[in-house]
């Protein structure tokens, strides 16, 4: 999970900007958290958010990786698209959109 602070700031600001978010490091990525709620994570420069059957579509319509942990396989996360990071209101659907996700499977 290497990662490095060039890229991971501009994230965190891209996130921060559009809902109030908290982070820390983890396993040598980075956790994201909305109202508590971990809901996506960075990992090898790359932003992650949650998913499940109600929101993989979005993801997989914009032809978009699943996170891969090595020996471990496929997680319930996808990679966000650059559109999506470049517009806060958009942005800030597809927070809640995951943070919901983390909920549910909380359940």
């Amino acid at each position: 999970m290497p990662i490095t602070e060039a890229a991971v700031q501009p994230i965190l600001a891209k996130l921060g900007s559009a809902r109030k978010i908290t982070h820390r490091k983890m396993f040598g990525g980075i956790g994201i958290y909305c109202d508590g709620t971990f809901f996506a994570v960075i990992d090898d420069d790359h932003l992650y958010f949650k998913v499940d059957d109600i929101n993989r579509s979005a993801y997989e319509s914009l032809d978009m990786p699943q996170w891969i942990i090595k020996g471990q396989g496929p997680m319930p996360y996808y990679e966000v698209p650059l559109k999506v990071l470049e517009e806060p209101e958009t942005l800030g659907q597809w927070i809640d959109d995951a943070v919901e996700v983390a909920k549910r499977k909380k359940k």
